[in-house]
């Protein structure tokens, strides 16, 4: 308390005496920042005591709580008492702030990371609660009654009445903003948006894959219980379900802010981001699941291995994989390819654009690079076999390195006619236009 207050009282007095040291960003920052780490164990605290409510209305040991499960009461309410006290303290410092100071742009800028590290804290406790509330549902008896379920199922409750509101609360503040230039236009909101959709999106692939995975096993002949199948997809649809929520949602905003960009080429420009973010995403499963079916195909005519056993498990990890991966891809690259060749205006952008150079010179470096390891890898393995080395399944094993080889040959040639494509379309239309000037000759 010495320490603090000596200090303190010296801050204070040097913002009174000079307005730049009272409206700097490392003040906005200890501010927001104290009250950050201030407000959030209150919560955290009140969720504490919440579950531990919970559990033991349910009969359930304490100790199951996701929260608090080694604290008492006493432990939470002091923790919500003396953090309460010095939140209150600073909010009124902050607010005296905001009427003093009058270049406020650092502050601005402060509040504005402060509001949205609200709105990902509020969303992640109610994410979290729904995906063990859904874990909960998608069980079926007899584990339905089991006691670690059950306290599951309330830690979920607890977490999303308590995430729910945080999370409403500090959304609604974000969107009220938007009344000011300034928010509409930040740079944060949109970061902020593009990444709770894209990793909703991915999210929900993912969780989508392994789901696949498993109805793939029993449609090739795996018998699996229907109890324990529901088990093995409960995990991957519980988590797949809210951030299918979070990607619907999110998504819809950014939609929204990207409309509402005047400017069409910009406006362009941020569609394409997205789309060249997701199509990376989507070729790179397609290139992983084209790379584990041929490795199937291999083992299954040299391997000698039981259909039963691993070769069931590749063949449908490798469909999985491609079931998610090449919908996706097509899904975006196609109307960007389609974009990118079009006449006129909207064509020369799209054919410009640094997100489009980025993602085809990215895939050709990763098809040199990949390539030269791949080739690499099957040279070694035939000098070796040359000079006695008595590797075993030579073959087997030259014929995988030999077809990662060639899909990484044929990821470099489409990617490679893809840009050169680009450059002669782009000259073409260049020709065009130059033939419509007027010339005047002396």
């Amino acid at each position: 308390m010495p320490v603090f207050g000596l200090h303190w009282w010296v801050a204070q007095r040097d913002s009174r005496r000079d307005m730049d040291e009272h409206a700097s960003g490392l003040r906005a920052f200890f501010l927001y920042a104290v009250l950050l780490s201030t407000l959030i164990p209150v919560i955290q605290s009140f969720l504490a005591v919440i579950n531990r409510l919970f559990l033991e209305a349910n009969q359930l040991s304490r100790l199951a709580a996701v929260v608090g499960s080694q604290q008492t009461w006493s432990d939470n309410l002091i923790a919500m008492l003396m953090n309460a006290l010095i939140a209150a303290y600073f909010v009124t410092v902050l607010r005296a702030d905001w009427k003093q100071i009058t270049l406020l742009e650092t502050f601005i800028n402060v509040r504005r990371i402060s509001r949205y590290l609200w709105v990902l804290y509020g969303l992640l406790l109610t994410v979290a609660g729904v995906q063990q509330i859904l874990h909960f549902i998608l069980q079926i008896p007899p584990s339905t009654f089991g006691s670690l379920l059950r306290a599951n199922f309330i830690n979920g409750l607890a977490m999303t009445l308590v995430g729910t509101p945080v999370w409403v609360w500090a959304w609604k503040t974000v969107q009220d903003s938007l009344s000011e230039t300034a928010e509409r236009e930040s740079l944060l909101r949109l970061g902020l948006l593009y990444a709770l959709s894209l990793g909703g999106v991915i999210t929900v692939l993912t969780s989508g894959g392994i789901v696949l995975y498993l109805l793939l096993r029993q449609i090739l002949g795996e018998n699996i219980l229907l109890q324990i199948f529901v088990q093995q997809i409960s995990g991957p649809l519980s988590i797949g379900v809210p951030l299918a929520g979070v990607w619907a949602y999110y998504g819809n905003w950014l939609t929204r802010s990207m409309s509402e960009v005047p400017e069409a080429p910009r406006r362009s420009g941020m569609r394409r981001l997205y789309s060249y973010i997701l199509s990376a995403v989507g070729l790179g499963a397609a290139f992983l699941g084209l790379t584990m079916l041929l490795a199937f195909v291999v083992d299954a005519l040299l391997g000698g291995q039981a259909w039963g056993g691993t070769l069931r498990l590749s063949l449908t990890a490798a469909l999985s994989t491609l079931g998610v991966g090449l919908p996706l891809w097509l899904l975006t690259w196609r109307p960007m390819q389609t974009e990118a060749l079009s006449p006129g205006d909207s064509g020369d952008h799209a054919r410009r654009s640094l997100v489009r150079k980025i993602y085809l010179y990215l895939a050709l470096f990763v098809s040199v690079i990949g390539g030269m390891i791949s080739a690499g890898s099957l040279v070694y393995l035939l000098l070796n076999t040359l000079l006695g080395g008595g590797a075993s399944n030579v073959l087997q094993a030259s014929l995988k390195a030999l077809e990662i080889f060639a899909l990484f040959v044929l990821l470099g040639v489409y990617h490679g006619l893809t840009l050169g494509k680009d450059g002669k379309t782009a000259g073409r239309s260049l020709t065009e236009m130059h033939t419509t000037f007027q010339t005047l000759i002396f």
